[in-house]
């Protein structure tokens, strides 16, 4: 079944099993999912179609929605996706039950049903080498924050958020949302929606502070 995890800038998690053929996102009350957050528009996104090929669609939000660190309009949704809606990371997953085969050699054995995602290897097929950020100004300097998802965001709520998407060829940064920046990539201003392929060394100026990307990256 798929389903929706969802991950508020507190850090709080919540999941959604998506049961029904479509289903708006958005602040007010009445969408199925509902984001009380400014950042979020009252009817920001909604997802449809059936449930063996589901679409992402944008509503025409304010701050747009983004698949895999890509502003989207319109996209079908595959097993491991990463949403940003507003402030909020969403992961969507898909899974399917079975029995396992039991082995003849044993006995008094009880089949039990277990989850197991819906892979597609050449979907699934990711970089070996970690990454990371180093802190390099403030009262957080020095300090190293290892990327492990397939999309980080950085930056303060409120202020500029970028988005660090994590791909089969790299690591790419995209401005989140569609105002103008003062986020910079080595000295250079960026663009809001481009996205920028990272190389270890790298320097990002976001809201103020000052970020080294590591990569690789060994703990």
């Amino acid at each position: 079944m798929p389903q929706l995890t969802i991950i508020a800038e507190t850090g709080e998690t919540s999941s959604l099993s998506l049961t029904k053929n479509e289903l708006t996102i958005g602040r007010r009350r009445d969408n199925q999912l509902c984001l009380p957050h400014l950042s979020v528009s009252g009817y920001h996104a909604r997802i449809y179609g059936d449930p063996d090929c589901l679409t992402l669609e944008d509503l025409g939000s304010t701050n747009g929605t983004l698949l895999n660190g890509r502003r989207i309009k319109q996209h079908f949704l595959l097993h491991s996706d990463e949403i940003i809606i507003g402030s909020y990371q969403i992961r969507y997953t898909e899974t399917y039950s079975r029995i396992p085969e039991q082995a003849p050699e044993l006995e008094n054995v009880t089949s039990i049903k277990s989850t197991t995602p819906i892979i597609d290897p050449e979907l699934e097929t990711i970089i070996s080498e970690a990454a990371a950020l180093k802190i390099s100004s403030g009262t957080k300097a020095g300090s190293v924050l290892p990327i492990e998802k397939p999309v980080t965001t950085v930056g303060k709520s409120g202020g500029e958020i970028g988005a660090i998407a994590k791909k089969t060829t790299g690591y790419y940064l995209v401005p989140v949302g569609t105002e103008p920046t003062a986020m910079r990539h080595n000295g250079r201003a960026l663009n809001p929606q481009v996205e920028i392929k990272l190389v270890g060394g790298d320097q990002i100026e976001i809201g103020g502070e000052q970020l080294e990307f590591i990569y690789p990256f060994y703990r």
